[in-house]
């Protein structure tokens, strides 16, 4: 794949991160260790940025894994008497963020749904002021249909890995067969969203890539 960052200059970046309590830096190394998909801090300093930024109170996360994001946004949010509404559907990853969540002392800030987005996303009532997307990547353009409705006009959706480790550049034919139709669903989701009119996006070449997306 195509390298988006420096890594000399990554790991810099990393390096200034702010520091993270014993249970966090416990998580990143059970996601190393584990294979588990977890955004980098530099990338969670960064969100919690926006957060701050847009002063969101009502945020959804699709996406829990062990709830390393899902505290970091809980961080942001508590201050202004947020709430994270998360959803994960793999059931071994959920009880670990539970217990994770219950580690940080955030019970009563964040809420927790296990199963798969697909199917709970329909059934949400509320409005949300923030929504970060880090799941499937080939069902990006689902939940925007599904959640561009339920984003409150100045409320901020940020997708993660939309740069797929470089894959969205890579020629189609050098692609990996099980690659391209997940790769293909990306660009056009990329695409949509850039040229959408309600929205006002930026993609920035940071982590995997993030897509932020503000609703006019």
């Amino acid at each position: 794949m195509v390298s988006i960052i420096n890594p000399q200059i990554e790991e810099y970046i990393r390096g200034l991160a702010p520091e993270r309590p014993d249970y966090m830096l416990e998580m990143e190394r059970y996601a190393e260790e584990n294979y588990v998909s977890i955004i980098p801090p530099e990338v969670a300093q960064f969100l919690t940025t926006l957060i701050h930024l847009s002063q969101a109170r009502e945020v959804l996360e699709i996406g829990t894994a062990i709830a390393y994001s899902t505290i970091w946004l809980a961080w942001a949010a508590a201050p202004r008497g947020g709430h994270i509404t998360t959803i994960e559907i793999n059931e071994r990853r959920a009880a670990a963020a539970v217990e994770n969540i219950r580690q940080a002392g955030l019970e009563d800030k964040i809420t927790l749904l296990k199963g798969h987005a697909v199917d709970i996303v329909p059934h949400l009532k509320d409005e949300y002021d923030f929504i970060f997307i880090d799941a499937a990547k080939g069902q990006y353009g689902w939940f925007f249909e599904e959640l561009y409705p339920r984003l409150k006009p100045g409320g901020l959706l940020v997708s993660d890995n939309v740069l797929a480790e470089g894959a969205v550049v890579v020629p189609e034919e050098e692609l990996r067969h099980r690659q391209k139709t997940a790769v293909r669903r990306l660009r056009d989701y990329l695409r949509m969203i850039t040229s959408h009119p309600g929205l006002e996006t930026t993609i920035i070449p940071f982590g995997d890539g993030l897509a932020v997306s503000l609703k006019k």
